[in-house]
């Protein structure tokens, strides 16, 4: 008789634990919450890839179901109907988005209606139950496997990594993961993670430690991503009143060139309500030259920066009690192009909230940012 397939094994105990979460024997009284948000997103731009001016809305409603067997289970399902419609449907960006599909081991994207110029999907942003066992816990589903301090990149951040420039900062995308923490004593804990693979994607399987010393707190990470060995590591601690942090990552690929890549930052509360931070990034797997740069990898997905030094700024002042202005940028040290994005956002009511943004991007035709087309965008959200 043949043993199941880790595969066919991760799917059984995925969702086995999530029925268990849900079905489990009233041990404890259950206690639900349902809570989530309405939004609608506009983005006035420019195709990349034919130039054709285009209008894009999309209308999100996110339901987030929390379920809770005492303090053994927790559960959460976040379901998302979103609505997209616009000109922008027909572009070749569009297509070429379509095409790249999520480094995910399950499907839980549903499109229910697909049109020339909108489509209605369904999917499952978060879906993951936990289970605790004394001061010990593991997590099964799709989640959030947040490592590392940086604000803006994140080089220990490999299992669920994050594009910088993406216009909804706050939607970080989750992976289908097994994840297991372990208190190695008051300060310290002993984190493991494995992401299964699917078809062409291999797994992916990382360990990291964390303690503190001398007010830091240290971490250190270990893993076999895919195709990649890397060894990284992050601290987080205070030079004064201002936050100070850094992170690496080593990457060593058959085949290819190994490389480091590395942050460090700052933030601090200024007086008069201001708020800021900076932040440097060295890509080693970046180039020094624009000449040298992978469009290829970059419209792909594979990466999401081509240059080997970059620079993030980013504040916020609180105008009013109900106004606040906010601004963020990212510049390409090597080639000298830039993203600005400035935005305002207004509290209209206690849980409604409207946002006015956009990203202007600068520099020559042939530089990473330069290339790209500026975006005008707002939003309306309303949260319950």
């Amino acid at each position: 008789m043949h043993s199941p397939s880790p595969l066919r094994l991760y799917r059984k105990v995925q969702w086995l634990l999530l029925m268990f979460a849900f079905t489990s024997p009233l041990t404890a009284q259950p206690e639900f919450q349902l809570n989530g948000y309405a939004k609608n997103l506009s983005i006035r731009s420019k195709s990349i890839l034919d130039e054709k001016n285009y209008l894009l809305n999309i209308s999100r409603f996110r339901t987030k179901g929390v379920l809770d067997f005492g303090e053994k289970v927790h559960s959460e399902i976040w379901l998302d109907n979103e609505l997209m419609t616009g000109n922008y449907l027909s572009t070749l960006d569009f297509a070429l988005s379509k095409s790249i599909e999520r480094p995910t081991f399950t499907d839980l994207d549903w499109t229910i209606v697909d049109g020339k110029n909108y489509q209605l999907k369904q999917s499952l942003f978060r879906a993951f139950a936990t289970i605790y066992a004394g001061s010990a816990e593991i997590k099964i589903g799709r989640q959030r496997i947040a490592w590392g301090t940086g604000f803006v990149w994140n080089p220990t951040d490999l299992l669920n990594p994050f594009n910088p420039a993406a216009i909804e900062l706050e939607e970080k995308n989750g992976v289908d993961a097994v994840y297991g923490v372990l208190p190695l004593g008051s300060l310290s804990r002993f984190e493991a993670a494995y992401a299964p693979g699917r078809d062409a994607l291999k797994a992916s399987t990382a360990a990291r430690v964390t303690t503190n010393w001398h007010d830091y707190d240290l971490a250190l990470m270990v893993g076999d991503f895919q195709d990649s060995f890397v060894v990284g590591g992050d601290f987080a601690g205070y030079i004064g009143g201002a936050g100070f942090r850094g992170e690496f990552a080593y990457t060593r690929q058959d085949g290819a060139t190994n490389f480091l890549r590395a942050v460090v930052n700052a933030d601090y509360n200024f007086p008069g309500d201001w708020y800021a931070f900076i932040e440097f990034y060295f890509n080693g797997q970046g180039e020094s030259h624009k000449k040298k740069y992978n469009l290829a990898d970059l419209f792909s997905g594979n990466i999401f920066n081509l240059a080997r030094h970059y620079l993030a700024l980013s504040t916020t002042k609180s105008i009013t009690p109900l106004l606040t202005f906010s601004a963020y940028n990212i510049t390409n040290l090597n080639d000298h192009s830039a993203l600005f994005g400035p935005a305002l956002t207004y509290s209209l009511a206690e849980n409604l909230e409207l946002s006015m943004s956009g990203y202007y991007f600068v520099g020559a035709s042939d530089t990473e940012y330069g290339q790209l087309e500026s975006s005008l965008f707002g939003s309306l959200q309303f949260y319950f």
